[in-house]
């Protein structure tokens, strides 16, 4: 009978030590430090592929995870994304955040860049009841895709000088052709007193 009490608290001993092996191991295995900072961030276009859990990177160097994704309820033209990046993670008051794609596979993460040294921390500088906001930058494709209006428009004001040009040449070379002598002649003396004024 002993024996048989001795066995069962042995075995409840086992069992319990084992729940809490299990619980132990799952809590350092979660997927967040649970000393992590909480970051925001608003996106004014889209963030079409970035999902719950996806990396985030401080140049190229994973720094934490996507926490959640949301339209904004104050503003539905924003994208609300709020970060779980690791305390030492450099995020300065500097730092600006974009949308990257990883390869040609079209894996987007967020890409975290700036930080000088001598700027404060964001941490530092937001009140203790708000959420640090990283701003946001446009950079790579997306960038170039935005300003591509702009471009189109200065080369549109190119090619009419270019135009006006080649007409004015034109014209002259008609005229040459007309008369050639015109490339013999002196200036006119009043044309050249003109120049020099």
């Amino acid at each position: 009978m002993e024996s048989d009490q001795h066995y069962f608290f042995e075995g409840l001993f086992i069992i319990g030590f084992s729940v809490a092996a299990a619980f132990f191991a799952m809590w350092l295995g979660s997927p967040g430090h649970h000393d992590d900072v909480l970051y925001r961030i608003h996106f004014q276009d889209s963030v079409s592929g970035l999902a719950v859990g996806d990396p985030v990177k401080f140049r190229g160097i994973d720094v934490g995870t996507v926490k959640s994704l949301g339209i904004d309820p104050g503003d539905s033209r924003l994208v609300l994304v709020d970060l779980r990046l690791r305390k030492e993670t450099p995020v300065k008051t500097d730092t600006r955040a974009s949308l990257a794609l990883k390869g040609i596979t079209g894996v987007v993460y967020i890409e975290l860049s700036g930080g000088d040294p001598a700027a404060k921390t964001l941490l530092a500088v937001t009140p203790a009841d708000q959420v640090p906001e990283i701003p946001t930058e446009k950079v790579g494709l997306k960038a170039m895709l935005d300003n591509l209006p702009k471009l189109v428009d200065k080369f549109s004001a190119i090619e009419d000088q270019v135009k006006k040009v080649v007409t004015s040449v034109g014209g002259l070379t008609d005229k040459v052709k007309e008369n050639p002598s015109l490339l013999l002649r002196r200036p006119d003396k009043e044309s050249t007193d003109a120049g020099r004024r």
